[in-house]
């Protein structure tokens, strides 16, 4: 019975957080109330037994892998085209640091970690995949995220936003297309958080598509 409390709380905590995004999804605290909801569930136990039957992530994750500090200047300078670049020149147009993208948590076991790494790599996928952070691209990530990790935090942001589209009467048409881009690009690609991506700033977008295999079919 308490059993069944505990299932029917946590349910309504996914419900409250998810409503909460709906009505202002560019907040990034209503993001983590959401992805809060969902902390200690059997969803995302399944979802980090997942991601550890890749040999590559498993390696990271028994390593404990932190990535090198970088600061924005450091990224900047870095040359046109690369990773890092690409990557500051976009936190500068939203105007964040590296620093306030990190979790500054303390990675104190395996679960720690996964959640640090999925925090910290969603902007570094950003560019890699090309999906902006309005609506829609965010939703094109969410599938992306989805398709290479079993996110349920992407099952409820990716229901809410179709949700608040039909309740605003606004057009599927964008929403949809970026939800199926997204699943292609994560089910061809490899996991891309399996990789230290941060260890090679250096290395082009295009490099680092190529050794992901994230390869947009749609557009070819």
């Amino acid at each position: 019975m308490l059993f069944n409390l505990d299932k029917k709380a946590q349910a309504l905590k996914m419900v409250a957080g998810l409503s909460l995004w709906m009505k202002n999804p560019d907040e990034l605290n209503n993001v983590r109330a959401v992805a809060g909801s969902l902390r200690g569930t059997n969803l995302f136990a399944q979802s980090m037994a997942h991601l550890l039957k890749n040999s590559r992530f498993q390696a990271l994750a028994d390593e404990r892998w932190r990535p090198p500090t970088k600061s924005l200047k450091e990224l900047s300078l870095l040359p046109s085209g690369s990773l890092g670049k690409t990557y500051a020149d976009e936190l500068i147009k939203q105007g964040f640091s590296p620093d306030e993208l990190m979790d500054s948590g303390e990675v104190t076991n395996l679960k720690s970690f996964v959640s640090h790494r999925l925090h910290e790599t969603h902007d570094i996928i950003h560019v890699l995949t090309g999906f902006g952070t309005d609506l829609v691209g965010e939703m094109g990530l969410q599938a992306f995220a989805l398709a290479q990790n079993r996110a349920p935090l992407a099952v409820l942001l990716i229901a809410g936003s179709l949700l608040r589209a039909l309740q605003n009467d606004e057009p599927l048409e964008p929403l949809l297309m970026a939800l199926s881009r997204g699943f292609e690009l994560g089910l061809n690609a490899d996991l891309v958080i399996a990789y230290k991506l941060e260890d090679q700033w250096k290395l082009s977008v295009e490099e680092w598509r190529k050794t992901l295999g994230i390869t947009d079919h749609q557009n070819n």
